[in-house]
């Protein structure tokens, strides 16, 4: 009975043990995945009286504690111009205050499409100068075609790669944060 007890025990120690190191592992991911966007994003310039601010902000800070969708697009690509007024739409209604956060990664061919594009959108962006980081997170994340949508939880786990169908099919964020979508 007592050496039941002791392995109950070891079996507990164990089993904390593993979730230590999973969310360990969780918050690595999530580190990595602020590492792979850079230290900043960019975002529309602000004006509100007679000061303006640059919409720049640290990733880490602007990200911490989000759902985050990483929204390809582009604004040469007509499905896009059509999706994303759609999504500014959602976003501002219900999605933002559910704990949202959108960063574009835009696919545009000049600084002048892409900021004219990013001036439509109320949230942030990667640089456009960061073309080496656009093409990393399309290639790993296997970005075929745009516009296309991908979730991470808060701490940068995978929820899905169809954000798109996935957002267009609860647009107020009634399933958020769509886990098991």
């Amino acid at each position: 009975d007592k050496f039941i007890r002791g392995i109950e025990k070891f079996e507990k120690k164990v089993d904390a043990w593993a979730a230590e190191g999973e969310a360990e592992e969780r918050r690595k991911k999530a580190v990595s995945f602020v590492d792979e966007l850079g230290p900043e994003l960019t975002g529309k310039m602000v004006c509100t009286g007679d000061s303006c601010s640059s919409g720049k902000a640290k990733t880490a800070d602007a990200l911490a504690g989000k759902t985050v969708a990483l929204y390809f697009s582009a604004h040469w690509c007509p499905p896009c111009r059509a999706f994303t007024p759609q999504l500014a739409e959602w976003y501002t209604k219900d999605l933002a205050a559910k704990g949202l956060e959108i960063v574009f990664v835009s696919w545009d061919k000049d600084q002048g499409s892409f900021d004219e594009y990013l001036d439509q959108m109320p949230w942030k962006a990667l640089p456009f100068s960061a073309r080496d980081k656009k093409d990393a997170l399309g290639k790993k994340l296997h970005i075929k075609g745009i516009p296309s949508l991908v979730i991470f939880d808060a701490d940068g786990t995978l929820i899905t790669t169809e954000g798109r169908e996935v957002v267009t099919q609860d647009p107020t964020g009634s399933k958020f944060p769509w886990k098991g979508a």
